[in-house]
């Protein structure tokens, strides 16, 4: 029991942000960076892609 306990707290320690972010260079972070904005802009064109199609399925129920 005690083991599973001790693993637990390793496995806490391990996770902390602010570590991971202090070992980070500063290719890293700028490769991080990178990686968060294409990923906001892929999240924006599928948000637009589903606008259309929701714009362009009400406009074929308006017509019938």
């Amino acid at each position: 029991m005690s083991q599973v306990e001790s693993n637990e707290f390793e496995l806490e320690e391990l996770t902390d942000d602010s570590e991971l972010v202090k070992a980070l260079s500063p290719k890293d972070s700028k490769a991080k960076q990178k990686l968060e904005a294409r990923r906001r802009i892929d999240d924006l064109l599928e948000q637009k892609r589903l606008r259309q199609l929701l714009d362009d399925w009400d406009l074929d129920d308006t017509e019938a």
